[in-house]
């Protein structure tokens, strides 16, 4: 037995004569919403959260390189620098300004310093609770602390 479709350009019909509807009814377009508004209410803070760990690692890195810079200034000058152009650093920010970075502790005995990157207060790194401050000093003692100033564990990849 076969089955034939009348097919004209003023619309579809089925085989008997009555008009197929084309299209989609409210119910389902509001299901389909429903579905994509789910998807982003679990999409949307998932990638900010990995925008934010990205940041982490940009400043992260970015206190590394100054240390390295601090031991080589050291090494010609023995003595460590707060003046970062004399690095030669030319920024005070990391992670397109979303950190701020500072050089404290030189005066101490024997010669030493402590890097900082703070979560800048005008952009959304601020709402990284957990790893809002990093430090690194010129022994290598890494620690971060949270919007609490609390210590806070995790914010620094292991190994490094």
């Amino acid at each position: 037995m076969m089955l034939s479709l009348n097919i004209s350009y003023s619309g579809m019909h089925h085989r008997h004569g009555h008009k197929l509807h084309a299209g989609f009814t409210l119910i389902e377009l509001m299901i389909v919403v429903a579905i994509i508004a789910i998807l982003a209410a679990v999409a949307v803070p998932t990638y900010t959260d990995q925008v934010r760990k990205s940041r982490r690692s940009a400043a992260q890195i970015a206190l590394v390189e100054m240390a390295n810079r601090q031991e080589l200034f050291f090494a010609d000058n023995f003595a460590y620098t707060n003046d970062m152009t004399a690095l030669p650093y030319s920024t005070t920010s990391a992670a397109g300004g979303f950190y701020t970075l500072s050089v404290s502790n030189l005066n101490v005995a024997p010669p030493g310093f402590t890097l900082t990157a703070q979560a800048n207060p005008a952009k959304d790194q601020v709402n990284d609770t957990n790893c809002k401050t990093f430090t690194l000093t010129d022994t290598g003692v890494k620690a971060s602390t949270n919007s609490s100033d609390g210590v806070s564990t995790g914010c620094w990849a292991a190994g490094q």
